[in-house]
């Protein structure tokens, strides 16, 4: 009997994806600090999320600093970080799951302004390494794609006949 794949840290976080529309996605994430999804609606989104929360965290650290254009970035304070990750509780992202597809990211480096980790396509249990968060995204793409492919394959789950009028009780 095969074991499930698995995957622990301090960090992680479960993506389920509950739509496709054309090449975008949206759906939930959820992580160990809190019982409540974090909802998204396109794939760029999921990004930002994700990153504000390692940023949060403070984990894994950023290799350089964010630039950007106008004022200053929020940072968030050592007592705020301390508050949050008090309730870790590893069990928060077990047995979620996404309509379409559920993956669990763990984000080991944040080198080169982009990030390197490992995620699970907990559908199929199976695992990848990326070295972007642009690779992650193309990961999940052909995941997604794979599952429509075989949706569209399946034959269609045979209805219920109605004998009409006249047909056998």
């Amino acid at each position: 009997m095969d074991r499930p794949l698995a995957i622990h840290g301090r960090n992680l976080i479960c993506i389920g994806i509950d739509r496709v529309t054309g090449r975008d996605y949206s759906g939930r994430i959820w992580h160990q600090y809190r019982t409540d999804p974090i909802r998204f609606s396109t794939s760029m989104e999921l990004i930002r999320e994700m990153d504000d929360l390692y940023d949060r965290w403070n984990f894994p650290q950023r290799s350089t600093l964010v630039r950007r254009f106008g004022g200053e970035e929020h940072t968030v304070s050592e007592a705020e970080r301390e508050e949050e990750m008090a309730y870790m509780d590893e069990g928060r992202i077990k047995g979620h799951t996404g309509d379409i597809g559920t993956f669990i990211v763990r984000v080991k480096y944040r080198q080169n302004a982009t990030w390197q980790g490992e995620v699970v396509w907990a559908d199929r249990q199976e695992r990848q390494y990326f070295r972007s968060a642009l690779e992650l995204l193309k990961l999940i793409d052909s995941a997604l794609e794979e599952t429509e492919a075989a949706a569209e394959e399946s034959p269609p789950e045979a209805e219920d006949e109605d004998d009409g009028p006249g047909g056998s009780d």
